[in-house]
């Protein structure tokens, strides 16, 4: 089932562990536009992170409908594209940067939506055998919504 319900500007602190991780304590405000119902459109989809009330970080992506309901992607602008998709009515996105690897998931848990990214260590697959990669950390935020208008 598809998550429509998302639309407004949510708040939340980050916690990551092992603790002291980069980000740790930072502030999330996470404004969603409504859900791209229609092929070719988009959303906002802006994070914005302060500690002690400066701004550390400013992400401003849209969320895209490409061609159907399940062609659903992340635009960072400038060139940088994520896939996402629905599973069991959580949004996620396996993307690789910097040398790691990442599983981001996002989900509406009652009221609260709750955000989480493992970040592993990045190797190369091998055939018939399993290559195992140290995990670093998870970040995790749970997001009280503020208003349900953008």
């Amino acid at each position: 089932m598809v998550q429509t319900n998302w639309t407004g500007t949510w708040h939340g602190v980050a916690e990551a562990y092992p603790e002291g991780q980069f980000g740790d304590g930072w502030h999330k405000t996470l404004v969603i536009g409504s859900y791209p119902m229609a092929d070719e459109t988009c959303t906002i989809w802006n994070g914005t992170f302060t500690q002690h009330g400066v701004v550390q970080l400013i992400k401003d992506y849209r969320f895209c409908r490409g061609h159907g309901a399940t062609d659903l992607y992340i635009d960072e602008g400038s060139g940088g594209v994520l896939a996402v998709q629905w599973i069991n009515d959580v949004l996620i996105s396996p993307f690789k940067f910097n040398g790691v690897f990442a599983v981001s998931s996002i989900r509406m848990r009652g009221d609260t939506l709750e955000e989480e990214i493992i970040i592993a260590d990045d190797k190369p697959g091998a055939e018939n055998s399993v290559v195992s990669m140290r995990a670093q950390s998870i970040h995790s935020i749970k997001m009280q919504r503020i208003t349900d208008q953008i």
